[in-house]
């Protein structure tokens, strides 16, 4: 029995200095000291970008979002709708998967033979307006999938009606306008 005792102390010692090496457990690292704000400061609720630069609404432009890709990037824009409601979806994560094919696959077998990587640290992501309305500006050229959602709570892939997943090509200094794009999030 005391050996039984000293093997589960050992172990538990070792749990312990694993944990301390790896940060502790702890889910939020250190980022540094807070920095205060003056309590003079007045909240403003007008963009800090000029207007020709802000990613938001212009009166001039149909989808009310400004996609201006840089020289050979690409910008993808639209909005989402809530198919239960008919209402724009506000405030909703989107994310592009890029696909991954082997050298040589035609256009037609892309949806059979290639695959799609879902990278939450690395996948282009945008949240869209009030309106439901988004922009990925700036985007490398190339195929992906559209992914709404958050992948660890709810979120859904859009798909054709076959519920194939749909492969939308963003070429380069072009924006690839959607327009609406009908959601049902489950």
């Amino acid at each position: 029995m005391t050996l039984l005792r000293v093997l589960s102390f050992g172990l538990i010692a070792i749990f312990v200095l694993f944990l301390a090496a790896c940060g502790g457990g702890s889910p939020m690292p250190f980022v540094g000291p807070a920095t205060a704000v003056s309590p003079q400061a007045e909240p403003t609720t007008e963009s800090p970008l000029p207007a020709l630069q802000s990613p938001l609404a212009t009166p001039s432009s149909p989808w009310s979002v400004v996609a201006t890709p840089s020289a050979g990037k690409s910008a993808i824009a639209g909005r989402l709708i809530r198919f239960s409601t008919g209402q724009p979806m506000a405030n909703q994560n989107l994310s592009l998967p890029a696909i991954l094919c082997p050298p040589g696959v035609a256009d037609k077998d892309k949806r059979e033979q290639c695959v799609y990587v879902i990278d939450e640290a690395f996948d282009p992501s945008v949240l869209s307006d009030g309106d439901g309305r988004f922009v990925f500006q700036n985007i490398a050229a190339g195929e992906y999938v559209l992914l709404v959602g958050n992948r660890t709570t709810k979120s859904t892939l859009l798909t054709n009606d076959f519920n194939q997943p749909i492969i939308w090509k963003a070429e380069a200094d072009k924006v690839l306008e959607l327009g609406d794009l009908v959601v049902d999030l489950h």
